[in-house]
């Protein structure tokens, strides 16, 4: 019994050994076909994306580059940074989070410029060079420095280029604290962007230094932002892990990245070097990457713990600490919830109804993401309070790419638009929209309080209104909020309130012709 039980795991363990050899080589095999791909941007303005299949490319849209230091960051730590002056600051002038105008973020484009891209910051933005930073990795078999120069020329693996939305978990926010306050600020609904992302793949580094299967001593890989850089912590670094077999999943896409949009990271997005993990809130990547290594636990960093929590509706910020809801894992959040917001009607935007107005529709448009590699398949309206749904026209650019890639991995948003007839707005007392996902999952109907106000996500509802004008009938509309301190929106003390110094016009149905999709069925209550 003993000489066969030996025997049993002696060809257990050399069958495993030659699965792990099996798979090693797959992935060898797998990297070494996929062709490099830097982030150049060619003559015709576009980035060769990475694909095992076919050829796939992104246009990039013209950069709009801070050009001097504001004032407000004049007598602040980021004093040597420029940025864009329009962006929306949601925590006074320091540290800088913001995220742009809807508008602006809108006319931008499926693809989102760096300076108007969204960004989460705890405090200042840490000066590291090009040149002088490494990657220092350790519990590995190999552990080693990594420069930005052995990253960029493919030594540690492959180059590749990636079009992935990015989602901060707060996006929505003010819709919370406007429920009850949060321990978070106010981010409104622009708190999302969506970029081509070049580096290299954090399963091809892991190779690099000798971790190629999960085992008891290599379960987690640990990410951690410089010391000294945030005031809370041991070490007052921003840290967090992911599982092992997250990592070494090749078609989960995470990357050590350097480039956004072909160019180089700038300061407030990390640069030099930064985790990149599609699909996953943005508090589970890491700017400015100085460590990783790899542990039997995961990350003990004081953020990982204390940060990016959806909580139980009744626990507030005393009952957390009491009880310990902090450290409980099952309310760690990584992946992105499904999600959708309007662009248009813009807030506070009037849409003229008379009969000189010839506005026969009126344009109703706006995105729509979810976490997970999973694919937005529907967009719908409603204008009878949620009673029946109109589906809307989706545009997904990341089919081609996808397709390209061989994957049925989704990383990016989606876009949608549809015609309203003008005649149905006087009868309408609020416009909702929510999206469906390729597993079905679709937005509730109400909004759920939690402590950190994170991963929001109820239906986005704008209110009608209707109004007189000099020229006659006319209606106008209302976003929930506005970012930050801005005023404005049906949920604040300004519910219901035209401001006619920021109105501007609704814009018109393009083809001037509602879609003809009649309703199957109408909910009864």
């Amino acid at each position: 019994l003993w000489f066969r039980s030996r025997t049993n795991s002696a060809l257990a363990c050399h069958a495993q050994l030659s699965i792990t050899a099996c798979l090693r080589t797959v992935a060898m095999a797998t990297s070494l076909c996929e062709s490099m791909r830097d982030g150049t941007i060619l003559p015709d303005g576009t980035i060769s994306v990475s694909g095992l299949v076919d050829e796939a490319s992104v246009r990039m849209p013209p950069r709009q580059d801070g050009k001097e230091v504001d004032k407000r960051d004049a007598d602040t730590p980021d004093r040597w940074i420029k940025r864009h002056p329009d962006m929306v600051r949601l925590t006074g002038r320091h540290p800088f989070n913001s995220e742009p105008p809807l508008r602006t973020l809108q006319e931008a484009g499926w693809v989102t410029p760096p300076s108007i891209h969204v960004v989460r910051n705890h405090g200042a933005v840490p000066q590291l060079s090009w040149e002088n930073h490494c990657l220092k990795v350790t519990g590995v078999p190999r552990p080693c420095e990594i420069s930005m120069d052995d990253f960029a020329s493919g030594k540690v693996g492959v180059v590749v280029s990636i079009p992935v939305t990015f989602i901060c978990a707060g996006n929505r926010r003010k819709e919370q604290n406007m429920t009850k306050k949060t321990i978070g600020f106010n981010w409104g609904c622009a708190a999302v962007g969506n970029s081509v992302w070049t580096g290299v793949r954090l399963c091809d580094v892991l190779a690099y230094v000798g971790v190629e299967r999960q085992s008891r001593e290599h379960r987690f890989v640990c990410f951690e932002g410089p010391e000294g850089e945030l005031p809370q912590g041991e070490t007052g670094s921003y840290g967090t892990s992911i599982d092992m077999g997250w990592a070494l999943d090749r078609e989960r896409d995470v990357l050590l990245a350097f480039k956004q949009n072909g160019e180089v990271l700038t300061p407030d997005h990390g640069a030099p070097l930064r985790t990149l993990l599609p699909g996953c809130i943005g508090g589970r990547m890491i700017k400015w990457l100085c460590k990783m290594w790899v542990s039997a636990e995961p990350s003990k960093n004081h953020y990982h713990f204390f940060d990016n929590r959806v909580l139980p509706p009744h626990v507030d910020a005393q009952l957390a600490q009491e009880e310990g809801w902090w450290f409980k894992p099952e309310y760690i959040i990584n992946h992105m919830n499904i999600n959708s917001a309007m662009f248009e009607p813009r807030h506070n935007s009037v849409f003229r109804l008379d009969n000189d107005s010839q506005n026969s529709t009126l344009k109703v448009s706006g995105y729509a993401y979810v976490g997970g590699g999973l694919k937005i398949i529907r967009a719908e309206i409603s204008l009878d309070m949620g009673k029946s749904w109109e589906i809307a026209n989706l545009s997904r650019p990341e089919d081609a790419i996808a397709e390209a890639r061989g994957t049925d991995k989704h990383w990016c948003w989606a876009w949608w638009e549809t015609e309203v007839d003008a005649a149905r707005l006087l009868q309408c007392k609020e416009i909702m929209c929510r999206a469906v996902d390729s597993n079905q999952n679709m937005q509730p109907m109400f909004l759920t309080w939690n402590l950190m106000g994170m991963m929001n996500n109820c239906l986005f509802r704008v209110k009608v209104h209707p109004m007189q004008t000099p020229g006659g009938v006319a209606v106008w509309f209302e976003h929930p909020t506005q970012p930050g301190a801005e005023t404005g929106g049906w949920m604040t003390d300004d519910a219901g309130i035209f401001d006619p110094a920021k109105a501007s016009d609704a814009a018109p149905g393009p083809s001037g012709v509602a879609p003809k999709r009649p309703v199957a069925a109408i909910w009864r209550s």
